[in-house]
């Protein structure tokens, strides 16, 4: 009898877009977007390819850097089997579990404790620039809800004070986002300001 070992998190292939850019040998820079992920390899939608078993570094928005060799070249892009260290390697897999709970249609990514900070008022400053205020709904380590008269569009990089985010649903009021990087508990509280 032959029992199917447990698969660790991030080996299956998530299929999901995600936007970013990669660096080619000798420092092309170019913006790409995934067609899927894995622990082992990415599939990568891009207008130009290196060379088979050239490095590359992508930079992949709500992932960070992750660096390989292009394994195979399409027309249309490439695929790159990941190299990361072991470290690296479990914040990847964890990173590859929330981008499967976003593929599934879980809602709620925010399983942090939420609180309401003292101060509540927020500058918020859209991909183009426009800057308007906002007021924070509720605020966990890793997202916020924030109310506005105008919502930017799901996917968009807004920067809240100084904390870049990307913006993943729409509110009745206003809009949620998830934090490019959360807060350390230690420096999370009621007094925190974005």
């Amino acid at each position: 009898m032959h029992i199917q070992p447990e698969s660790e998190p991030g080996t299956q292939p998530i299929h999901i877009r995600v936007g970013g850019r990669y660096l080619l040998p000798g420092g092309a820079e170019h913006a790409c977007e995934t067609r899927s992920l894995s622990l082992a390899v990415i599939d990568v939608l891009a207008p130009e390819s290196g060379l088979l078993g050239d490095p590359v570094t992508l930079y992949l928005d709500d992932v960070g850097p992750v660096a390989g060799a292009i394994q195979s070249i399409r027309p249309d892009g490439f695929t790159l089997a990941v190299d990361v260290g072991p470290e690296r390697r479990a914040r990847f897999a964890a990173r590859l579990d929330w981008l499967a709970g976003l593929a599934s249609g879980r809602t709620d990514q925010r399983s942090d404790p939420r609180i309401v900070p003292t101060v509540r008022s927020v500058e918020v400053r859209r991909a183009d620039g426009q800057v308007q205020s906002g007021t924070i709904i509720d605020l966990s380590m890793t997202g916020a809800a924030i109310s506005v008269a105008e919502r930017p569009a799901v996917g968009e990089v807004v920067t809240l004070g100084k904390r870049r985010a990307t913006v993943v649903r729409h509110l009745e009021t206003g809009f949620a986002v998830t934090f490019r990087l959360p807060f350390r508990p230690e420096t999370f509280g009621l007094h925190v300001m974005l």
